[in-house]
């Protein structure tokens, strides 16, 4: 086996970032009919970006100046503190070599000097076959190197224009239900005058979202953090649409987002979506939902596909996606290991 040379990726210099991209996209789609990695431009805006909340760093790997994978590690910077995220990638043609685990074993020894206990990755892997992926080579090279299964998700899409009808019919069935609440529907920045509610509600999304043995905490999202992930996010070229529910209050009760991307052609991003605790029960879920995609396919006639992820276990927000029609293609297996 040939050594790996890992270096830090200058996400900065566009021949480098370019390489690395092609590496870590042909990676990401072997294989997989519904692969969808960051395009270019939005991968190198995630990298280049700076925001309070979050710092992720990339490595490229190197066999006799040929670059032969790609790593990634996030690391949270208000909450979660004792987490790191890992992703690794390897070029199909170069894979069985051991490169990817000496990136891998890279990113583990960062985590460790960023003084991280746990560290998490994912895996995608065939929906036909075992929830937790055992037997598939994605899902393997993390079991065989000490990760465990934390919960597992399912890829789900829909093709587009979905059934308008339906999606009215959804949405009025849900209305009366919700007669107390006040949707509204904003492109891009959230309005001052909801974003502190707003960013109370998002911040909760990984802990009321079902997590399965993975360690979370909530988020802080404070309008500092929110505004500086909107800056990345337009360098990104993605533009969110999203559709809050609001209580007589003034309170964010609920919210549903779809991503649509500039530099990856048809296709949208469902993103979030959440009910306060407190406010369930008045079916703000689904009308949040099938007013946005409402909204969204009738601001971009031109996308033909939706893609969303949910934890198989959210038997709740299942439901709704299979009253909108989406089918599952894929699973996702979250894992992590504690790095002692």
């Amino acid at each position: 086996m040939t050594a790996v040379r890992i270096e830090q990726l200058d996400a900065a210099n566009p021949e480098t970032m370019a390489a690395w991209h092609r590496t870590f996209a042909a990676a990401s789609t072997h294989d997989r009919e519904y692969g969808v990695p960051w395009a270019l431009e939005e991968k190198r805006a995630r990298l280049l970006g700076h925001t309070p909340g979050e710092k992720l760093i990339g490595f490229a790997g190197y066999v006799d100046d040929e670059l032969v994978s790609t790593g990634t590690l996030w690391l949270p910077l208000r909450d979660n503190l004792h987490l790191a995220g890992a992703e690794v990638c390897t070029d199909p043609e170069h894979r069985e070599r051991g490169h990817g685990s000496e990136m891998l074993t890279h990113l583990t020894q960062r985590a460790h000097e960023e003084n991280r206990r746990t560290l998490h990755a994912e895996a995608a892997v065939p929906y036909e076959g075992p929830a937790d992926g055992a037997g598939h080579r994605n899902a393997d090279f993390l079991t065989h190197r000490g990760f465990t299964v934390g919960i597992g998700d399912v890829m789900r899409v829909l093709e587009l224009p979905a059934d308008v009808d339906l999606l009215e019919r959804l949405a009025d069935e849900a209305a009366p239900h919700h007669a107390a609440y006040t949707l509204r529907q904003f492109a891009g920045p959230v309005p001052d005058d909801v974003i502190a509610s707003f960013g109370t509600l998002i911040g909760t999304l990984m802990t009321e979202a079902p997590t399965g043995q993975l360690e979370l905490e909530p988020e802080v999202f404070d309008a500092d953090r929110i505004r500086a992930e909107e800056s990345v996010l337009a360098e990104a070229g993605r533009t969110k649409h999203t559709t809050i529910a609001v209580a007589r209050d003034g309170t964010v009760a609920a919210y549903s987002e779809l991503v649509v991307p500039a530099h990856d052609p048809g296709r949208v991003y469902q993103w979030g979506t959440l009910v306060r605790r407190d406010h369930r029960g008045h079916r703000l879920g689904t009308a949040t939902k099938a007013r946005n995609l409402l909204w969204v396919q009738a601001q971009h006639p031109d996308r033909t596909l939706l893609v969303t992820y949910n934890a198989e276990v959210n038997s709740h927000m299942v439901s709704i996606n299979d009253a909108m029609g989406f089918r599952p293609v894929e699973r996702l297996v979250e894992f992590q290991r504690k790095l002692g």
